[in-house]
């Protein structure tokens, strides 16, 4: 067994902030703490070239078909689950490190059995004061996913703040959780799928805690951004997916739906939401489609 860390940190046509993103690990963190697996997800431009000019020492897996967020980790988890590591930690690209977070979150894993995730605060790109998320909370009957302390002063909280799910953009496990908890789900492309990895080892009784004496910084999504309506779909396609794949019960899943229209029905009669289109974004996510817009999404319903 490897006594270190993987951290597994996926590309999409983005090697630029891969490269300072790992770049500021390298320069923060003992290196014999950790090794990085780059899994290039089928990047169109040239990445997978800049990745290896630039990171000699970093093992770079290019993917042949883009598969989403929760795919593409898994390729890199299973590697480093197949070599022995204890510790994994999925890593967002368009991160910053300056700060050893690591060393704190691996020692709570080490004392503490009952946590599946753990992360640092994520904070606003070179601002540690202010907090972008601890977590969240989730309200299953309603869909609602709820950002924990967003926009707060992080010196204000807690060291330690327990929530339902963790970010994406940082969470590190102990491997052997992967028996209990399975992989990534693979079914939303991208968005909720940490929500739900999160949401099933509370189900079990794990607990997810952040440590807010510990950040990142951290940008948001470059790729996202660049596809105009995109978020906004899969936000609203995934909550019903994640509702249906998790509330357990038909009756409580068509009182969600039910909810869900009423609450926009209300909201676009006051003006509040204005994009009709949402409601077929629901009806998506019921079927389990996607719309063709998007040519480029692929899931593999797991």
């Amino acid at each position: 067994m490897l006594n270190k860390v993987c951290f597994i940190i996926l590309n999409y046509n983005n090697y630029t902030d891969t490269i300072n993103c790992i770049h500021s690990l390298q320069s923060t963190i003992r290196r014999d703490m950790y090794d990085i697996i780059v899994v290039d997800n089928n990047s169109s431009n040239d990445s997978v070239r800049q990745l290896r000019k630039c990171l000699n020492d970093v093992e770079i897996i290019p993917n042949k078909v883009n598969r989403g967020y929760a795919n593409g980790n898994n390729i890199g988890i299973k590697i480093a689950e197949s070599r022995g590591y204890i510790y994994i930690c999925i890593l967002n690209n368009d991160t910053v490190i300056d700060i050893d977070f690591l060393t704190p979150c691996v020692d709570f894993l080490k004392n503490d059995s009952s946590i599946a995730f753990i992360s640092p605060a994520l904070v606003e790109y070179k601002d540690d004061d202010l907090v972008q998320s601890t977590g969240g909370d989730i309200c299953i009957e309603k869909g609602y996913v709820n950002l924990k302390n967003n926009k707060v002063s992080r010196r204000k909280l807690p060291p330690i703040v327990e929530s339902d799910y963790i970010g994406g953009a940082c969470m590190l496990f102990r491997t052997e959780v992967l028996k209990k908890l399975g992989y990534i789900p693979e079914s939303y492309f991208l968005f909720y799928e940490e929500t739900e990895w999160c949401y099933k080892a509370k189900e079990q009784g794990f607990k997810n805690i952040c440590l807010t004496d510990y950040y990142i910084y951290h940008k948001g999504s470059v790729s996202i951004n660049a596809i105009n309506g995109l978020q906004e779909y899969l936000m609203n396609r995934n909550k019903v997916v994640f509702v249906k794949r998790n509330i357990n019960s038909k009756i409580k899943y068509i009182r969600f739906l039910m909810y869900l229209l009423f609450r926009f029905t209300y909201r676009f009669l006051l003006g509040k939401e204005k994009n009709i289109k949402i409601i077929r974004y629901y009806v998506d996510g019921i079927r389990g489609v996607i719309d063709s817009k998007y040519p480029f999404i692929v899931i593999e319903n797991d």
